[in-house]
């Protein structure tokens, strides 16, 4: 244990097994679990100027999909669950860009760009649906990614939630977004290329390596269900960081059974409660890591979920050299998040 003059823990340096990449644990900068609290700046929309709310549908482009009673039409009330283009798409049809092929290399940002509302009730949260609404919204997500990955132009799905303004919502209606990816993204490939490593140096899964190791150590374990494994994981790159590790090994999230999806509608949110209760409704980021639908194969991947309350700012220092400053540790942040 290195020491400082005080008698301090000294800032140190872990590197996540499966992308290789370094995290700085400032540990005499550390702070309370309480330091993180976030008193939330309310932006709110009246539901009846809401485009993500029943009665509004023209206000959003038609829609691709709905939970809806059978028969009722298309694009009107009465739905659970509504999927709809996103009107300010990241991934579409756009000119080609042309450029000096060697130097400047542009291509189209083709693919998809997807809203999944998850509920009419424009108050609701995931954390604050009833369960089974929530594995509805799981539900849909496999649909969607399932029908995304059959598109020839997507190389990768990416499906995310941005809670709260400062999370990134620009709606206050709890929904996720569905990206179709043209590119495999960086953070992806290093993940692919790590597991890929692992599994062929040591003969498993680093993702089921993982869940074990911190199921027999436990210091990082927040909660365990019948499925999934809920940790700190050991280089968090963000206070109070959450992955949620499936126990059966599946390369894609589209192979999750529905008895898994049944409990994992929980798990996530027992994890979003714990966020709220422990921090007064931060906003946070999650998003699904799963193997690429470039047509290959990916047996040694393992899809999970990553969650992070947005309880800091990066500054300069994360920002020029990928290295994250976390002012807490992983052991600190499961301690308190398993305790709520």
């Amino acid at each position: 244990m290195l020491l400082g003059m005080k008698g301090d823990l000294m800032p140190e340096l872990r590197q996540d097994i499966v992308t290789g990449n370094w995290v700085v644990h400032a540990t005499e900068r550390a702070m309370r679990p309480t330091d993180f609290e976030v008193r939330r700046v309310a932006h709110k929309t009246n539901p009846q100027d809401c485009p993500f709310c029943p009665g509004n549908e023209v206000m959003t482009p038609l829609e691709l999909f709905a939970v809806r009673p059978k028969g009722s039409e298309p694009n009107t009330p009465g739905w659970e669950v509504r999927v709809v283009p996103n009107k300010y798409p990241a991934f579409s049809e756009v000119e080609v860009l042309r450029g000096a092929r060697d130097l400047f290399q542009r291509r189209q940002a083709e693919g998809l760009h997807e809203v999944i509302i998850h509920t009419p009730e424009h108050s609701l949260t995931l954390a604050t649906m009833p369960c089974e609404k929530v594995e509805l919204v799981l539900r849909v997500y496999r649909l969607r990614y399932h029908a995304a990955s059959l598109d020839p132009i997507v190389r990768y799905v990416h499906i995310i939630v941005n809670h709260g303004f400062e999370g990134g919502a620009s709606l206050e209606h709890s929904h996720s977004q569905l990206f179709g990816v043209p590119i495999i993204p960086a953070l992806v490939q290093q993940e692919l290329a790590g597991a890929s490593w692992y599994e062929k140096s040591r003969g498993e899964c680093v993702f089921c390596a993982i869940a074990s190791k911190e199921l027999e150590a436990g210091e990082r374990v927040i909660f365990q269900s019948e499925h999934f494994v809920v940790i700190a994981p050991f280089a968090s790159r963000y206070p109070f960081e959450v992955w949620i590790i499936p126990l059966s090994h599946g390369e894609s999230y589209v192979t999750a059974s529905d008895d898994e999806l049944s409990d994992l509608a929980q798990v996530l949110k027992d994890v979003l409660r714990r966020f709220s209760d422990g921090f007064g409704d931060p906003p946070y980021n999650y998003y699904i890591h799963s193997a690429p639908v470039d047509g290959s194969e990916h047996p040694y991947y393992h899809w999970h979920i990553e969650l992070m309350p947005r309880l800091s700012t990066i500054g300069s220092f994360e920002i020029g050299t990928q290295m994250m400053i976390n002012t807490t540790t992983p052991e600190v942040a499961a301690s308190f998040l398993s305790s709520l």
